[in-house]
């Protein structure tokens, strides 16, 4: 009898578990790290950032508090007042959405995901060792369409892409033996 009940918390406990993944979980195993050597093995295969279909590795959640211009009045004394308050901006790219590459220069690339093709300089990233890491101000801020927000999640975040990127380059390595004197 003891053995049953041990099986049933055992069964309990793993069903548990596996309800508490969550459903913005991606098998890393369809993407890989994007990384400098592959954006040079990219170059010398003539294949342009534009035409790489780059994903984030982290959610991404920036946030901005803005007044409504027509809210703020000023009164005969000069006193500031805003009259509806404050209205919040947050934009929020979920883990693993596709984005294209609206730029690029030596150890930054910039990556849009709005699928409204409005933003036209994108987020940037940084190269930071071998990764693409995303461009964070002092104090958590980040800029984006030339506005500041506050980054509220996706520290580290980094470029992946799809593995199916990695069939499309030819990556030929070898190893010099050396030579010698006379020969």
């Amino acid at each position: 009898m003891n053995l049953i009940k041990k099986l049933f918390v055992g069964l309990a406990l793993i069903a548990a578990v596996s309800g508490c993944t969550t459903t913005n979980s991606i098998p890393f195993t369809n993407y890989t790290v994007f990384t400098e050597d592959l954006r040079k093995d990219l170059e010398n295969a003539g294949i342009p950032l534009s035409k790489v279909q780059f994903f984030n590795d982290k959610a991404i959640t920036i946030r901005r508090e803005v007044s409504d211009p027509n809210d703020i009045k000023v009164n005969p004394e000069g006193k500031i007042s805003i009259n509806n308050g404050k209205s919040i901006q947050t934009i929020n790219v979920r883990l693993f959405t596709p984005g294209v590459a609206l730029g690029s220069s030596s150890g930054a690339i910039s990556v849009s995901w709005d699928d409204t093709q409005t933003d036209k300089k994108g987020m940037k990233f940084n190269l930071s060792g071998q990764n693409y890491f995303l461009d964070i101000l002092p104090n958590n801020k980040f800029s984006y369409k030339d506005r500041t927000f506050d980054l509220q999640a996706g520290n580290g975040a980094r470029l992946f892409v799809s593995k199916d990127l990695l069939k499309q380059v030819s990556n030929q390595r070898e190893t010099l033996k050396g030579r010698k004197v006379g020969q």
